[in-house]
């Protein structure tokens, strides 16, 4: 089992401690709380609703496997799945189904950043003798600031134009205006969302402080490095909504270079270290993770493997790792005709790739009886109350959100905006070198180095949810089916908005693309 230092993530029952979700606005549902002076009056309840807030964009990413669903999937690189859900929202690659309700509603993110926003707004008037230093009291209020900024960056990513709510949502009398009127809250443009987003991460990364690996609380509680990486992420992605906003994509290579240089952080040599220091970087909190969502049986925080996709574990680890047999149809497997395939196969740079061997389960193996799968999501330790069940098995992988290899990339990425070639493919080279692939010797104009990074985004975060995203912010669809110029007008690449959110809260607008679909 994997043992680590870190702390018990609770889910705080928002409506006993005065948080109420901003979805509940967005859905014109009345609420109402307890007094706060009831809680806010100690540096552990402080603590523990900060863990709350963590529990709580724990459960927005892996509920029902979302995080895959949104930021994997529909990039059409390496990985399919079996599963029905899956072939539903697919719907032989052309992604143009309704999706499921799950999928759709952003309540879940919304009550993410009302908790932590309602975190950052006790805990700053609660007098500083209740803390054990400043620094504690300037942590907590940091790192909810952080968690608020990336509930916000996942919204814009996944949605778009999106609402915007600047205060923490604590009473009926915040829905209801004074002549009885249910208030709503319109959808604000992608980059005021972004916008949003880098406020409150340049907040965290102003009161957080830089940590390093093996302390306690590494990469599954935010840091400054994290905040940073966030920023780069944020940034970045708001040059590509912008025209390549020189601005953005300099702070983005700023942010990038503190995280690089500041952080502590190493990349993992997957030629020097193989399956070890794989395995290392999957269990969590290696010396290479920023930010990761963390599992660990050890504190009740792991999901058994199941037969459904009701969380990653189901759409990951049913085989090979216990059942082995490809008519399960429940697992993420590698698919052959993918966009990934093509890259990996016919460049002969790859020839010697580790990450063929230590990502996938017998890569090479396409024939008709075997298929390969992801590993990333294969650690696991036996459920101890049924020793005798091969299926009854815990997830002891964590979610990679952030680590140091993908700032290398961003950089790389930054750069190849700049026109700097030169950087942009030593930061590339970088990570090329870790996994046995020569140095990049194509072509140095922006489409072709913007091809290489995303090729080399495609293998190395296979799995992590990255390559969905990676395509929107590179404006990069080649392989991928369900993308064409139509669509691409449309933002048809942004997921619906629910339709049981607008109609509750008539002055949200479905997105272009997805009008008379739903």
């Amino acid at each position: 089992m994997k043992r680590i230092k870190g702390i018990k993530i609770y889910i705080i029952i928002l409506s006993l401690f005065g948080a109420v979700g901003c979805s509940d606005l967005l859905e014109q549902e009345p609420v109402s709380i307890t007094h706060p002076d009831v809680f806010w009056t100690s540096q552990d309840n402080a603590e523990q609703a900060l863990a709350g807030a963590y529990g709580l964009l724990k459960y927005a990413l892996t509920n029902q496997a979302n995080f895959l669903f949104w930021g994997e999937y529909t990039g059409m690189t390496f990985l399919d799945s079996k599963f029905w859900i899956t072939d539903y929202i697919e719907n032989s690659g052309d992604f143009v189904l309704a999706y499921r309700d799950a999928s759709r509603d952003w309540t879940h993110f919304y009550r993410v950043a009302n908790w932590a926003n309602t975190i950052e707004q006790y805990v700053k008037g609660m007098p500083d003798e209740v803390f054990e230093s400043k620094q504690e009291k300037d942590r907590i209020i940091g790192e909810a600031a952080f968690v608020r900024g990336l509930a916000y960056f996942y919204i814009a990513r996944i949605w778009g134009d999106a609402p915007i709510v600047e205060e923490s949502l604590e009473s009926s009398s915040q829905l209801v205006d004074d002549d009885g009127y249910v208030v709503t809250i319109p959808r604000s443009d992608e980059l005021e969302v972004l916008d949003f987003a880098l406020a409150a991460t340049n907040k965290s990364i102003d009161l957080l402080r830089y940590s390093s690996p093996g302390a306690e609380g590494w990469a599954i509680t935010a840091n400054k490095a994290s905040a940073e990486a966030l920023k780069a992420h944020i940034t970045l992605w708001y040059a590509s909504r912008d025209n390549d906003n020189g601005e953005m994509i300099q702070q983005a290579i700023d942010a990038t270079t503190k995280v690089i240089n500041n952080s502590g952080t190493s990349l993992i040599d997957y030629v020097a270290e193989g399956e070890v220091g794989f395995n290392r970087m999957c269990l969590g909190q290696s010396e290479t993770g920023l930010f990761e969502i963390n599992f660990d049986s050890d504190l009740d925080e792991a999901f058994r493997i199941e037969t459904n996709a009701g969380n990653h574990v189901g759409a990951t680890l049913n085989a090979p790792i216990v059942y082995q047999n490809r008519n399960t149809g429940h697992t993420l497997e590698y698919n052959a005709d993918r966009y990934g395939n093509e890259m990996m196969n016919t460049d002969p740079d790859r020839e010697n790739d580790m990450r063929k061997d230590l990502f996938f389960y017998s890569y090479n193996d396409n024939s008709d009886n075997f298929l390969s799968f992801l590993m990333k999501y294969s650690h696991t330790s036996q459920d101890p109350a049924d020793p005798q069940n091969a299926s009854a098995q815990f997830s002891e992988s964590n979610i990679l959100i952030f680590r140091l290899a993908d700032m290398y990339l961003l950089r790389a990425e930054a750069y190849a905006r700049q026109g700097n070639a030169g950087l942009a493919m030593a930061d590339l080279n970088e990570i090329r070198s870790k996994a046995n692939v020569p140095d990049y010797m194509g072509a140095t104009d922006r489409g072709s180095l913007m091809k290489a990074i995303f090729d080399e985004r495609a293998i190395e975060f296979v799995g992590e949810a990255q390559s969905g995203f990676d395509r929107i912010r590179m404006d990069y669809f080649d392989g991928v089916s369900w993308a064409n110029q139509t669509r691409i007008e449309k933002e048809g690449y942004f997921w619906p908005v629910l339709p049981g959110v607008i109609s509750i809260n008539p002055a949200i607008v479905q997105t272009e693309f997805w009008r008379g679909k739903l």
